[in-house]
């Protein structure tokens, strides 16, 4: 990857305040030092992205007024070879500042460590001291903690929203801030019904008082609207056509804890930003493969994994559940039982993100009336659960039932 492209990279808040402690004026050559010391300092002074006319701006004005007519040549001439170049996949460009960061500071260590080699006045403090200050550079979080009671407490927050499925929950209690739970399953198997039931159905999130926001890609979102009302009311669309009043009346418990919009073309930087903006506990996005996510890419699976990596970066960056959706391979059709490798298109890369996987299996007949849905959990990191749970959809309503 070229410096040019990292530097356009940390253009952007966020992946500048996740990288800030791993790169420094002397990981670029070529001049892009002093262009990534104006980057770091327009970031101290400003809280949203930054764009290269910015850029140009803050340097040549703000920062370096006294810049001779040769030096803002050369300055111009570098951003505009920065404007030229295609911006890289974040998750790659995260790998290499880390890989480039550990090479230097061996790099470092062992130019010390020679010197105490060779007989030079030199002390393993200082190996000691450069250790340290890593450590103080890359370590951004807090220890945890050795209080039993606040320990069990934050493991309750990591289940701190219910499943209100009963057979479900025996299993695994809930679902908290910082989780990855990717449901899938064969077309038409109730995918959509599964987690509509799960946010707007009896006791659901929204009724727990969960902020509940849902991206969707895959179905019209007022189509998808109108299943959360039928969950959460228990009536039809013919029954709440008949008793507008009392459907309104119900749906008024929870419509201000649920917001869904369309997103089609949506990228896992708009995903980012809407977080940001919106702040919810919970965010379903349907479906998350059809994200678009920057870089280049010679396979999906490659794109997947680096598309379930920004999802998982959400989670934790925003304190939220990301609840993702996907399709499961063919290799699943008729089958009652489904593990994570007949996802569509990605057999480890998913699933490696994922703290827990609900697969959700039918029988391969046509029969409509064949409402058996078996859930198979295939990762659980939550409560270590492996297994099936039958249950069955009652579609008319998007409700799933022991």
């Amino acid at each position: 990857m070229q410096e040019r492209q990292l530097i356009k990279l940390l253009l952007k808040k966020n992946f500048y305040e996740r990288n800030k402690g791993k790169v420094s004026k002397t990981t670029f050559t070529n001049g892009l030092g002093n262009f990534f010391s104006t980057i770091e300092k327009a970031h101290k002074d400003y809280e949203d992205d930054l764009t290269i006319d910015e850029l140009i701006d803050l340097h040549t004005e703000k920062y370096n007024p006294a810049l001779t007519r040769a030096a803002r040549l050369n300055f111009e001439t570098l951003v505009q070879e920065i404007k030229d170049e295609q911006e890289p996949n974040e998750a790659v460009a995260t790998d290499i500042i880390e890989a480039v960061y550990k090479r230097n500071l061996a790099h470092k260590v062992a130019v010390i460590a020679t010197d105490i080699f060779n007989g030079q006045d030199k002390s393993f403090n200082e190996i000691k001291q450069l250790l340290d200050n890593t450590d103080e550079d890359t370590d951004e979080h807090e220890s945890v903690t050795e209080d039993i009671p606040e320990l069990l407490e934050s493991l309750d927050v990591q289940t701190k929203f219910e499943f209100n499925l009963p057979s479900l929950h025996e299993q695994v209690p809930g679902i908290g801030p910082g989780n990855l739970v990717i449901l899938f399953a064969r077309p038409e198997s109730g995918k959509t019904a599964f987690w509509v039931n799960l946010v707007g159905g009896l006791k659901g999130f929204a009724s727990q008082g969960a902020k509940v926001c849902a991206l969707i890609n895959e179905e019209p979102a007022i189509r998808t609207q109108m299943r959360v009302i039928n969950a959460h009311t228990g009536m039809t669309r013919d029954e709440i056509t008949d008793n507008l009043d009392l459907a309104k009346e119900k749906w008024k418990e929870i419509k201000d804890n649920v917001k869904l919009m369309d997103t089609v073309d949506w990228t896992i930087d708009d995903v980012d930003s809407f977080c940001s903006s919106n702040k919810p506990d919970i965010l379903i996005i349907d479906q998350l493969d059809k994200v678009g996510v920057s870089g280049n890419f010679t396979r999906t699976d490659e794109k997947l994994r680096a598309v379930y990596t920004g999802a998982r970066e959400i989670a934790k960056r925003h304190d939220c559940c990301v609840l993702a959706i996907s399709q499961a391979s063919a290799d699943a059709h008729g089958k009652t039982r489904i593990s994570f490798d007949m996802m569509e298109n990605s057999k480890t890369g998913k699933a490696a993100e994922a703290d827990l996987i609900i697969g959700i299996g039918k029988h391969g007949t046509l029969d409509s009336l064949d409402t058996t849905r078996v859930m198979c959990i295939s990762k659980n990191k939550i409560s270590g659960y492996h297994g099936e749970i039958t249950c069955n959809i009652e579609p008319q309503l998007s409700r799933y039932r022991v």
